[in-house]
């Protein structure tokens, strides 16, 4: 009786380890549903060439004790993994994750074609939900580690909740302090990403944001045209500056009526705690960082500098 039950454990071994022999190595994706049984389970990854046996793949799950611990989700196996190796990935939960990192600065709608283009989610639907709920600037940008085909719901809640977390209670006591809601901050900080450059500058240029707000000039910021005009350029045009548009902060005062981007952790802080500075201007030099100044004579002359310099 003894003999017989080791003649069948190892026959259940070499039955398992079968595929790895006779196999082409070939890279599947699975999807195994949420509730799914073992049984269920072990169709598909029969259907799919994953395993050989599904009483074997069964076994292993009988033997293992682990019935109820399968894991939901989409996932990659090559088709000369074992059943063991299979079943423990599913255990495990070890699902197939794509990677996408989201730069600072980028808006709903680079955000949607990333995600689209990494085969994440819908960039369409992706983009209605952001739009339906106001998040555009309130998604935070990061790396993240999402399932093929995730929900858009889903992918638009894990962005914004990761804002949720960084924008810590500290910030909304300190936009307090400066008079202003946690909205204004976030469209502040959307247009600090668009104009610095270096981290250092962030703070110099809040502070002329500030600066200006506090007297009641216009902002006159270049990124918020560029939103408006809904393309990138290089130089702006007299006639680019007049473009009737709510964005265009050069002919309505104060902020925009909405973020411009996303902005990151920096930006966000640099809306908080501006410079201890007076400069009301500021103009690129050309090469990524910026000229400031407290006067407009000052400012106008740095404009020539550029010009030359460009020239």
């Amino acid at each position: 009786m003894k003999n017989k039950k080791i003649i069948i454990i190892v026959a259940i071994i070499i039955l398992a380890l079968l595929p790895f022999f006779i196999s082409e190595n070939k890279e599947v994706f699975i999807k195994i549903p949420d509730g799914s049984t073992p049984k269920q389970v072990a169709k598909i990854l029969k259907n799919e060439n994953i395993i050989k046996s599904e009483n074997v793949f069964l076994t292993f799950v009988w033997f293992s004790k682990t019935e109820k611990k399968f894991k939901p989700g989409t996932y990659k196996f090559n088709t000369r993994m074992t059943s063991f190796a299979v079943l423990r990935d599913i255990i495990n939960g070890n699902t197939y994750r794509i990677k996408v990192t989201i730069p600072e600065g980028f808006t709903a709608v680079e955000i949607a074609e990333l995600l689209e283009k990494k085969g994440v989610c819908n960039g369409k639907k992706f983009l209605t939900i952001v739009k339906n709920k106001k998040l555009d600037g309130y998604l935070f940008p990061e790396t993240y580690f999402f399932e093929p085909d995730s929900s858009e719901e889903k992918v638009a809640q894990m962005l914004n909740g990761q804002f949720e977390k960084i924008f810590i209670d500290d910030f909304v006591k300190r936009a307090l302090v400066l008079k202003m809601s946690k909205e204004k901050i976030i469209i502040l900080a959307s247009i600090i990403e668009k104009e610095a450059k270096k981290d250092e500058e962030r703070p110099l240029i809040s502070a002329v944001f500030h600066n200006r707000l506090k007297r009641g000039w216009n902002l006159e910021s270049c990124a918020t045209v560029l939103y408006a005009l809904g393309k990138h350029k290089d130089f702006l045009t007299y006639k680019d500056t007049k473009f009737d548009s709510p964005f265009n902060t050069y002919i309505h005062p104060g902020l925009p009526p909405a973020p411009i981007s996303n902005p990151g952790v920096a930006s966000i802080k640099a809306a908080l705690y501006p410079a201890v500075s007076e400069d009301m201007f500021f103009v690129s030099d050309g090469s990524g960082t910026h000229k400031f100044s407290k006067y407009a004579d000052e400012h106008i002359r740095n404009k020539k500098t550029r010009k030359k310099t460009i020239d």
